[in-house]
């Protein structure tokens, strides 16, 4: 059995179908969100019983971990909270794998990084300059160390796609742009956008391989967040006049950001070949308006 902790955020959704897709048995867990279909039970990543006791009861073989306190300024102002979700949690539930004997896959971030010499590989010493990143570092320390060095990390960065709650940054793009607003998007921040049906795709094929250590899952191509939202509006024939350059100093935000990061995806490559189902920006994009437009006509 395959268990999904964190299941009600884009990643965890998309791992979610991509195992419903191969026939696995699965299951996800959601904290404040239930998601409308599916095989979900709540969980708190704060409660270490509930978390032991879940995977002492569920035996999985597997178990993904998407779950993440994302807000990145949220993490600068309570660094504790962040701690408490992002390190803590995660230990806990790599401790359980372990002594389960369960695989352990964590989600990590090129926020791990500083951004200012990307794109990254795997080999690159890590150098994170806000809470949200140190804390990135130390749960993949910590879920190697309680797996005696056999989880799988996952490293990966800008991700959008098809996703229930519709918050990932392309998908929040096209509801604005179709509205009408004006939105503002940085053009100093550099990254690879990533599908996120392609990272579970990719991800699972790690996982069933029984790979260990890290590895970059993310698109294939670098551009800046204003590129990319640029290529929304061709893709999807929306207004690029309503997109605002802007510099992330701009934004006066409370975390610092890596600018020039981004992930480099050639030991994926190598290990998987074809397997990997990486693409290009442009190419992902285009993915997401077949699979809006398919879902529309159901």
């Amino acid at each position: 059995m395959h268990l999904v902790i964190g299941a009600s955020g884009q990643v965890g959704g998309a791992l979610l179908q991509e195992l419903e897709r191969r026939n696995l048995q699965c299951l996800g867990t959601y904290h404040s969100h239930k998601p409308p279909h599916g095989n979900f039970t709540k969980l708190d990543l704060n409660q270490a019983v509930s978390i032991s006791a879940l995977i002492a009861k569920e035996r999985p073989l597997y178990i993904y971990v998407p779950a993440s306190y994302t807000n990145v300024d949220g993490c600068e102002e309570d660094p504790d909270f962040s701690y408490a979700a992002n390190v803590k949690g995660v230990q806990t539930i790599a401790a359980a794998a372990h002594a389960h004997k369960a695989k352990l896959i964590y989600f990590s971030s090129d926020y791990v990084f500083d951004g200012e010499h990307g794109p990254y590989d795997e080999q690159e010493p890590v150098s994170p300059i806000s809470v949200y990143g140190r804390h990135k570092v130390e749960a993949e320390q910590a879920a190697m160390t309680e797996t005696e060095d056999s989880a799988l990390i996952v490293r990966t960065t800008v991700v959008f796609g098809m996703e229930w709650q519709q918050k990932n940054f392309v998908l929040r793009l096209i509801r604005s742009l179709s509205d009408g607003k004006e939105i503002a998007v940085p053009e100093d921040q550099i990254g690879s956008p990533t599908l996120n049906s392609a990272l579970a795709h990719t991800t699972v094929e790690l996982a069933l391989g029984d790979q260990t250590g890290i590895f970059n899952v993310a698109g294939e191509e670098l551009c800046s967040r204003y590129e990319l939202a640029l290529a929304v509006a061709e893709i999807f024939q929306l207004d690029d006049g309503l997109i605002v350059p802007i510099t992330t100093e701009f934004l006066d935000q409370k975390a610092k950001r890596p600018l020039n990061a981004g992930l480099k995806v050639d030991k994926v490559r190598e290990v998987l070949g074809r397997n990997a189902q990486l693409t290009g920006y442009k190419e992902a994009l285009e993915e997401l308006r077949n699979a809006i437009e398919n879902q529309s006509d159901e």
